[in-house]
């Protein structure tokens, strides 16, 4: 590949910088920090299973459709609708992703800021010694002192303006080859720790071994909805990935593979929590204060426990600045889009932008979990309803207007022609079309009423 089109378009200067940078945008919060506690919530093994049937039906080929408009309209996801489908009004679930994938950067980068502020409380040693009670209430007056928060936040906007401002090759792909086997290697050295711990064997019972009886249509509902925020299918990001591929790219072999690589990530998170959970005899299924709350009281009490969280808390700081790259750079590349400005002159720019926009918009939901507390939408503090919204009906809708498209608009032969181009062995076959005209936007219309209703 090279890495400069005709057109002044950046693309992937390697295959495998590719792979590396999509899986860091699918690898992140959602699988290390969302994955565990949903799990533990419903059921262990048989939440993982359903997990693995979502991922195979749901996920890769949505994945693929992704990638495949991408390339196909060279643009951002609003302005790649209208190129696809002029006057007509597909571009609005466009919108709706986009606007899902802003306010998700809103609260995302905070989640971040928690991260790297706790990777430094444990090179400090400042909850060892604690008490589970004084653990959990030093989490919530460091979120409730949002000068802090704040602090932590700006600091990771930082760090990611410099990657995505030094463009595609030299700053995103350059970042994620040297951060995604750092990353799977933290994962499997973790693992195996965690493994060795006295009990663990009864962690990993707990998620390996399938209790049907936990299979319930709400697990269902909850397994798909995790697969689209783990893979992140519908924020734009994975369609502007695509938009930098070349006709030769392998679209359904490398959607495989990077959801499969995104699996792998969300199961080696799983080896790292559950046995040391159920070592230390807590919760697993505590909730997404899991890795602020239960697991530094597991570092306070296991042997090397300060190598394990600093090794930890690094780990899942690298997966969400990964993910966080990716959605900054979609972001960045629809407002140039949109605007039409000359991408060679206006990257900074527009990075910087979209940085400072959303720190703007962030605002109120740090203070949400401080002195704005007592501010509620819909019976959910400002955080909580955020979440809730881009997560469960924006981030749906997004997915499902792509379902829809390629297989009531667009047309499931003509979209077979696009994946299939520069395909090797794994080709995009017509009972896909089965998947993306029924079945899928079925089951995302059964999730976003769950959510609404």
């Amino acid at each position: 590949m090279s890495s400069i089109e005709d057109s002044g378009r950046e693309t992937w200067r390697t295959r495998w910088g590719f792979i590396l940078a999509a899986a860091g945008w699918s690898i992140g919060l959602g699988n290390i920090w969302r994955f565990p506690y949903i799990t533990g919530k419903y059921g262990g093994g048989a939440f993982v299973l359903l997990y693995l049937v979502c991922m195979f039906v749901v996920a890769i080929p949505l994945f693929t459709v992704e990638f495949s408009l991408g390339r196909a309209s060279k643009s951002s996801i609003t302005t790649g609708y209208r190129k696809l489908a002029p006057r007509k009004p597909w571009f609005i679930g466009g919108w709706v992703g986009m606007i899902s994938n802003i306010l998700v950067l809103s609260y995302y980068t905070m989640i971040m800021g928690w991260l790297i502020a706790y990777l430094f409380k444990t090179l400090r040693a400042e909850y060892f010694g604690m008490t589970a009670e004084q653990i959990s209430e030093l989490f919530d007056n460091f979120t409730a002192k949002s000068s802090e928060v704040f602090f932590w936040q700006i600091g990771v906007y930082v760090v990611l303006g410099i990657i995505v401002s030094r463009g595609l090759v030299k700053g995103i792909e350059a970042f994620c080859k040297v951060a995604m086997p750092l990353l799977f290697l933290m994962l499997i050295g973790l693992g195996i720790y965690s493994l060795t711990l006295p009990g663990a064997l009864k962690g990993i019972e707990f998620y390996l071994k399938p209790d049907f009886t936990k299979i319930t249509g709400e697990a269902v509902l909850v397994a798909i909805g995790q697969v689209f925020f783990s893979v992140g299918i519908g924020f734009g990001a994975t369609w502007v990935y695509g938009s930098y591929l070349g006709r030769k790219a392998n679209i359904p072999g490398d959607s495989i593979r990077i959801a499969l690589m995104d699996t792998l990530g969300a199961l080696l998170a799983g080896f790292i929590i559950f046995p040391a959970a159920f070592a230390f005899g807590v919760n697993p299924g505590s909730g997404y204060n899991l890795i602020f709350v239960t697991l530094p009281n597991v570092f306070g009490e296991m042997p090397g426990g300060i190598v394990f969280g600093i090794l930890f808390f690094s780990l899942v700081s690298v997966a969400a600045l990964t993910s966080g790259i990716a959605s900054i750079e979609s972001i960045a590349s629809w407002l140039m889009d949109e605007l039409k400005w000359d991408r060679s002159k206006s990257r900074a720019k527009a990075v910087w932008i979209v940085l400072t926009g959303c720190f703007i918009l962030g605002i109120p939901i740090v203070l949400s979990l401080g002195s704005w507390g007592n501010i509620k939408l819909f019976g959910l503090n400002i955080f909580g309803f955020v979440d809730y919204v881009s997560a469960n009906i924006l981030l749906v809708i997004s997915a499902l207007t792509m379902a829809l498209f390629v297989g009531w608009s667009l047309g499931i032969k003509k979209f077979m022609v696009m994946a299939n181009e520069g395909a090797k062995k794994m080709l995009v076959k017509p009972f896909w079309g089965l998947l993306i005209k029924y079945i899928i936007p079925l089951l995302i219309i059964a999730l976003a009423f769950d959510a609404i209703f």
